[in-house]
């Protein structure tokens, strides 16, 4: 058990992960300790405007009160080389019930076994008005399952356990 906390918590301290930049096909259930179960995927959209790769990820809060939550993404510059590692550089385009609409970059860099990823987003939150949405992450992979560690602006933590398909 003490090994398992240490794990989790050096996932934490090296980033706190939202979805990666590039698109990928998931479906999974995560937990935010001061929120509840999450019902998560995401999925490749069938369509590729100017040769981009697109994609749909989507969170649905299972318990209190309702909450749902979109990004569209387009994967602008996916084969960036940083140190050796691969990154991808993305648009990301969030729409949130109850409202709310969020554009910005999102960045991922992919590690041995993992990713880390970024993404920032200005725009309208209703109750709040101009308001910035963030996220910050640790994905790793252990196919076909990938173990997720994430915060943003709508939560401090989520774990999630993802199927890859």
């Amino acid at each position: 058990m003490k090994r398992l906390l240490a794990l989790l918590a050096l996932a934490l301290g090296l980033a706190l992960a939202q979805a990666p930049a590039y698109p990928e096909n998931t479906l999974g259930l995560g937990y935010a300790p001061d929120r509840g179960f999450y019902l998560q995927g995401s999925a490749l959209l069938p369509f590729s405007p100017l040769g981009l790769d697109t994609g749909l990820d989507a969170q649905v809060l299972l318990s209190q009160s309702p909450e749902a939550y979109a990004l569209l993404k387009a994967n602008l510059f996916p084969g960036l080389v940083v140190e050796g590692l691969f990154a991808s550089v993305g648009l990301g385009l969030d729409l949130r019930y109850p409202f709310g609409a969020h554009l910005g970059p999102l960045a991922s860099l992919e590690l041995p076994g993992g990713a880390l990823s970024l993404g920032l987003g200005l725009g309208y939150q209703a109750g709040a008005g101009l308001h910035l949405a963030w996220g910050a992450g640790f994905r790793l992979y252990l196919e076909p399952l990938a173990l997720e560690v994430s915060a943003s602006d709508r939560y401090p933590f989520l774990l999630s356990l993802l199927y890859l398909w």
